[in-house]
């Protein structure tokens, strides 16, 4: 998945991508679907340098009680490296009085390090001034105004 970060000093150490472990769902001469516990990913047949039968135990581990074998048959697949794929998620959804919505992707920010870079490339791209001997300092306000005319706001002063 394309929000996978790769931490220093874990850089793969060939160049074969570990085999993909879940059910064969599909396959034609184009496109092979393989499932897996998270969701369902399809490649294109060009990318699939094989696909081996795999131990049922092992390989239905990785997939919910609700997609066993009657749903496919259970397989490792070896995927070329640099090959694209489609992932596609089952999500139930629910009658609700908003619009439907998805969770935002994760922040690439780990760590304190990744996260004071990702501040101060934000704080330039909006042109703040960075005032010197303040830092740690911030200040938030929140203002919120209903149709009934209420006005509330909560303001919160932060010296870290």
């Amino acid at each position: 998945m394309t929000d996978a970060l790769r931490l220093p000093g874990t850089a793969p150490k060939s160049d074969r991508v570990p085999p993909l472990q879940g059910l064969l769902i599909a396959e034609s001469e184009r496109d092979i679907s393989v499932r897996v516990a998270e969701g369902t990913w399809t490649f294109r047949r060009s990318d699939v340098l094989r696909v081996l039968d795999s131990p049922v135990p092992d390989a239905l581990s990785c997939v919910s009680d609700a997609a066993r074998p009657q749903d496919g048959r259970p397989v490792l697949v070896d995927i070329r490296a640099g090959a694209t794929a489609d992932f596609t998620r089952r999500l139930r959804i629910d009658l609700v009085d908003r619009p439907m919505t998805l969770t935002e992707t994760p922040s690439a920010a780990h760590g304190d390090e990744q996260l004071r870079e990702l501040t101060e490339s934000w704080a330039d791209r909006l042109q703040l001034a960075d005032l010197t001997g303040a830092h740690g300092a911030t200040f938030t306000y929140c203002q919120t105004k209903s149709h009934a005319t209420s006005d509330d706001g909560i303001n919160c002063d932060s010296l870290d």
